[in-house]
């Protein structure tokens, strides 16, 4: 009699099972199921233990030690999904690709008395399926792309759109890159595949709009890549262009990557990257600048020397265009043109609310009804 019942990841996310992931700890940090949570069978160093004997002695020898180094751990693993199924009606496990860990939990859950199911596949069919999710969930939408030099608060008007209820995706914070030589400043990238999790999430949120609003990057995001899906009908998007007073942009520039605590050389560390392009006279000129703290002067050498040659050779042609003096007017701006073109309210009406400037110009929201939750540690 067979103990475990499998379900297909479209089951699972279609039913709105919980997901029980249960690799290690490094395993689940790397990647894993937007909303799933962890609760490791094995350790980092055990699973390590595992391979090693795995490779050397055999499978079998392999899984007497996954079972004496799990054993003593059963326990309180099947408590763990005893607590989620107290708060969930189903409950879906899953590994790397339905093997021998999630088998193990769901069969000791189910011995215990725990209806639990097993996600086939595991995490490689949900990646699958997210890909392909992706393609779907894009087929005739319109991409609307908008672009503008370094310092015009793109990435702020992208995120108060989206507060306001309006199908936009915040590239650069799924990415945790703000897309230049300086973007990696202060945080941390996921992994690819974790990335492409999440893009599927947000396009999964905003399944209803017939649009889709986003920064125009580069197909490269610090390390990771725009997946084809996107980047395919972004190339063929309807492009909006913002430029901004040079003042303006100097000023958003040193509040969006300048740190009071950060030392010099993590800039000059990034500074380094771009030397040849820079040319050696104008990278030690600005070398010096970010060397005595003149952080205001060298981001304008910056944008003047190496940001805006850039860009101008890399915007492709723009359907519409406007200056703007702050983000919140370019807000304002983009909200009348994308009520114009596709119905007042965006295609996300009933999640407005009023947008104020936060103190770090991010915008705060009020009477912003509860979305959707990206899910991680």
């Amino acid at each position: 009699m067979n103990l475990v019942k499998e379900v297909t990841v479209e089951t699972a996310i279609g039913e709105g099972f919980k997901l029980v992931d249960v690799r290690t700890p490094t395993e689940f940090e790397e990647f894993h199921i937007p909303g799933a949570e962890n609760v490791p069978l094995l350790g980092d160093e055990e699973r390590a233990k595992v391979s090693e004997v795995y490779y050397t002695k055999g499978e079998r020898e392999a899984r007497f030690l996954a079972l004496k180094l799990a054993g003593p751990r059963l326990y309180r693993i099947v408590e763990e999904v005893r607590r989620l199924k107290k708060k969930h009606r189903q409950v879906a496990v899953y590994c790397w690709r339905g093997g021998m860990r999630s088998l193990a939990v769901c069969t000791i859950c189910n011995l215990a008395g725990l209806d639990v199911s097993r996600l086939k596949g595991g995490y490689r069919a949900f990646r699958r399926f997210a890909l392909r999710r992706m393609e779907e969930l894009l087929e005739g939408k319109e991409v609307v792309v908008i672009y503008g030099p370094t310092g015009t608060g793109k990435t702020r008007m992208i995120q108060a759109l989206s507060q306001m209820g309006y199908p936009a995706i915040n590239l650069e914070a799924l990415a945790g890159h703000r897309g230049s030589v300086f973007g990696g400043i202060g945080l941390k990238q996921p992994s690819q595949k974790m990335f492409d999790s999440l893009l599927w999430l947000e396009l999964e949120r905003l399944k209803a709009s017939t649009y889709i609003v986003v920064e125009g990057e580069s197909r490269k995001v610090g390390r990771l890549f725009i997946p084809d899906a996107l980047w395919k009908r972004m190339e063929r998007g309807r492009n909006i262009l913002i430029t901004a007073p040079l003042n303006v942009r100097v000023e958003l520039s040193l509040r969006e990557y300048l740190s009071a605590d950060a030392s010099p050389d993590i800039y000059l560390e990034a500074l380094g990257r771009v030397r040849k392009l820079l040319g050696e006279h104008r990278f030690t000129y600005i070398k010096n600048l970010i060397a005595g703290k003149r952080y205001e002067e060298a981001v304008k050498e910056l944008i003047l020397g190496y940001y805006d040659p850039l860009y101008r050779n890399s915007t492709p042609p723009v359907e519409f265009s406007f200056k703007v003096t702050s983000p919140e007017e370019g807000v304002e701006k983009l909200r009348e043109l994308l009520d114009s073109l596709y119905g007042e309210g965006g295609a996300c009406a009933g999640r407005t609310g009023k947008v104020l400037a936060g103190a770090e110009g991010q915008g705060e929201v009020q009477a912003v009804p509860e979305g959707v939750h990206i899910g991680g540690r």
